[in-house]
Order: C-alpha cells, then structure tokens, then sequence
C-alpha cells in the first residue's frame, strides 16, 4: 500500500488553487467551474499537466518541505 505522506495532496506540484484551474484548462468553465462537481476533489498535477486525486501517487512525488528547502 503507498504511504498517504506521499499522496499527490502533500506534493509541491500539486496546484490546490481552483482560480488556476480554469485558466489553465480552456472551456472548464463552461461545465460548471471549477467549484463544482465537475472537477470535483481532484486538481492540477504542474508536472504532469494533468488532473489527479488528493490520494493518487506517482514516483516523482517532492514533499512541499523538500521544495521550499531547495528554492531557499
């Protein structure tokens, strides 16, 4: 079972912002925005470029702690 430490919420790429959702993903809002069930939970992986679960995982998880360490 994956660690939930690891879960896609806890990574630094994970973009929690809505507002940036549906900038970044043309026609979103004409499917109810992105504060409804349409995206639902999910959110923007800035890596990937895509949309994930708060408990998907992937091998390129970076702790948000880890990326604040290293732009310091």
């Amino acid at each position: 079972m994956s660690d939930p430490a690891t879960a896609c919420r806890h990574c630094a790429r994970w973009a929690d912002d809505r507002a940036m959702l549906e900038a970044r993903i043309p026609g979103l809002a004409s499917f109810g925005s992105a504060y409804g069930a349409t995206v639902g939970e999910s959110r923007l992986c800035l890596l990937h470029d895509q949309l994930v679960m708060p408990r998907d995982h992937c091998r390129d998880f970076t702790s948000r702690a880890a990326a604040a360490e290293s732009a310091s």
